[in-house]
């Protein structure tokens, strides 16, 4: 499985796989699936959110937070399914962001 078939099945199916669908499942999930492919895209990816955020020290699941609902906003604010499923599907975005990028920057080389 890619990237883009993982994403979909955590921006799509994300209960099927660990029960309700919760932020921090995803962002779980999504660190074990880059574990398990030992490649290090996920570390690739907080680099990127961090200069993105003007050398933030947060992690990207946080600065992913602060992209779909503003600075300062924390896993505090995700009170109801529709705030976890839009940090979700905002935290893919970002991803298939990347990986989008990567993929062209290979490319011009």
């Amino acid at each position: 499985m890619n990237w883009e078939e993982f994403l979909w099945h955590v921006d799509h199916r994300l209960g099927m796989y660990v029960g309700r669908p919760r932020y921090e499942r995803a962002f779980s999930a999504l660190t074990g699936f880059d574990l398990a492919r030992g490649r290090g895209e996920m570390a690739a990816f907080q680099e990127w959110m961090t200069a993105r955020h003007r050398g933030s020290s947060l992690t990207f699941w946080s600065l992913a937070l602060a992209e779909t609902f503003g600075e300062g906003a924390t896993e505090d604010r995700l009170v109801s399914d529709d705030d976890h499923k839009q940090a979700i599907s905002k935290l893919c975005l970002l991803l298939r962001e990347f990986f989008g990028q990567q993929a062209s920057t290979v490319e011009q080389h």
